[in-house]
Parts: C-alpha cells; structure tokens; sequence
C-alpha cells in the first residue's frame, strides 16, 4: 500500500466498483506494464477490497486497546 488511492466517504458503490474494476484493468493492461517496467516502476498492486479490509482493521480496536492507545497518546 506504498501508494494507495482513495474516494470520499458516501461514494456509490456502483462507482466504487466501476473504479476498481477500471483500475485492475489498467494494471493487467500489456502496454502500461511494458512502460512501468521502461520507468523501472514496481507494479504490484493489491485489490481495492483487501486494502479497505486492511484500513478497517487498523480502526477496529478492541477498548482495552482504544484505552491504552488513548492513555499513550495524551500523556
């Protein structure tokens, strides 16, 4: 996730599917491989619903964690 991509919140997700689709397309697609790999570039991407599943997870504390967080944070 060195360079993730992002929609507001309340995005359809009618729109947030066609985007995804369209974006996975794009990093399969022949040609831009052939110039990410000309540009050195390293084309590795992670699906759009892994990387949501991901953020999600980093804000899904247990309490007991939220208050030692908390607890560390605003000493």
């Amino acid at each position: 996730m060195a360079v993730p991509y992002s929609l507001p919140p309340g995005t359809p997700k009618e729109r947030l599917q066609e985007l995804r689709t369209a974006f996975q397309e794009t990093l399969r697609d022949k040609e831009f491989l052939a110039e990410a790999e000309k540009a050195k570039l390293d084309i590795d991407p992670i699906a759009g619903d892994e990387v949501e599943r991901i953020v999600k997870g980093l804000f899904d504390l247990e309490s007991t964690s939220a208050a030692k967080l908390r607890e560390i944070l605003y000493k």
